[in-house]
């Protein structure tokens, strides 16, 4: 008996195999594949050269591209019912709002080959218009400009973002690219997790396999899995006349003061949207701000233009001013294992408003160690 065969069984429980059933869709079907899902298995190689990707058809292909055997891709992605992850770290982190968010941390082999996933096929890939989060020349600045000068900046949360994305999901987006079901079920299950169960409960309840957040090929994969969401939030943006982006989980509507008066309509019609394509808004994390008060999105003030919060200058100039006499670790209350690394990050956040001030604050810090 092969490892696959051995793996089939021992996911699937022992006793004759289907008749006429592929070895890898039984696998899928166990990984949260509805059996009512519609297979659409074919192979585009059209497609995917169209799109500048790797023409693989089989799983062999997949494994020959990786540099591993068969038998090595077939237990990164199809790893035995085990109680924790057995290719990841995973472990919960405090977040800045209260509460905690789960990370998974993919280990040496599993890593690379997300890596090699990422850079070959996902990279290739460009994301909607209106994702600013993990593209490449997008950052927070040009997701916050669009909204400078507004009368109205609207600013909402996805709950629970990765953990909504799941292998469903993932298959399909690499079926979408052209590959056929065999190769989308091996990437799809290389690039997701099935939860531990002690973590659960924050993660939403998630029991299927889903993104895990710290891998590298999720945030390509969450922005693709929004496709459908940005394009039909785009379009409600358009009928209503206001600007919509999306970075990350976080989305942000702005417009005039003829769209603030149509809010009634348009929140409901916003809410179900989101609802349809399968996201959840998060509760109490909706805001609103009218030009008269402060106007955030993604950490930058846009009431006349993106640029970093005057607090968030003053905190950090004070903390280096306070180092030249108490050093640099004094001033690291919140016990951070690389605070100057922290705060070179912090610089350069500042940089991308007030580059000559990034110049002069790195300049303090360099001489501070």
């Amino acid at each position: 008996m092969g490892f696959f065969d051995w793996l089939t069984r021992r996911l699937l429980g022992a006793g004759r195999p289907t008749p006429n059933r592929p070895e890898w869709a039984e696998v899928s079907e166990e990984a949260g594949r509805s059996k009512r899902l519609r297979a659409t298995a074919a192979h585009r190689p059209q497609l995917l050269a169209q799109n500048g990707l790797p023409p693989l058809a089989t799983r062999d292909d997949l494994a020959r591209a990786l540099g591993i055997s068969r038998g090595a891709l077939d237990w990164l992605a199809f790893p035995d019912k085990a109680k924790e992850p057995p290719h990841y770290s995973a472990f919960a982190v405090p977040k800045r709002s209260g509460g905690y968010r789960v990370l998974y941390a993919p280990k040496g082999r599993l890593k690379k080959a997300q890596q090699w996933v990422y850079r070959e096929i996902l990279a290739k890939v460009k994301p909607s218009a209106a994702a600013h989060g993990f593209a490449k020349g997008r950052s927070i600045h040009t997701n916050a400009a669009p909204h400078a000068g507004k009368d109205i900046v609207i600013t909402l949360d996805l709950q629970h973002f990765f953990p909504t994305i799941t292998y469903r999901r993932v298959r399909g987006i690499f079926q979408s690219l052209g590959y056929g079901e065999e190769v989308a079920i091996a990437l799809a299950m290389l690039c997701t997790v099935r939860p531990a169960e002690k973590l659960r409960g924050l993660l939403g309840g998630q029991r299927h396999r889903m993104l895990p957040q710290g891998a590298p090929t999720s945030p390509a994969l969450a922005n693709l899995a929004c496709r459908h969401l940005d394009a039909r939030l785009a379009g409600l943006a358009r009928k209503f006349g206001c600007t919509y982006t999306r970075y990350a989980d976080d989305l942000t509507f702005s417009g005039d003061a003829a769209f603030e008066r149509t809010l009634k309509r348009f929140l409901p019609l916003l809410h179900q949207v989101v609802k349809k394509e399968g996201f959840e808004l998060q509760k109490g994390k909706t805001h609103f701000a009218r030009r008269g008060a402060r106007q955030e999105v993604t950490g930058l003030v846009v009431n006349d233009g993106p640029r970093v919060p005057r607090a968030y200058r003053r905190r950090l100039r004070a903390i280096l001013h306070n180092a030249r006499k108490t050093g640099l670790e004094a001033q690291n209350r919140d016990k951070h294992p690389h605070f100057a690394h922290a705060l070179r990050g912090r610089i350069e956040f500042i940089r991308s408003t007030h580059p000559q001030l990034a110049v002069k604050l790195l300049a303090e810090l360099k001489a501070l160690r």
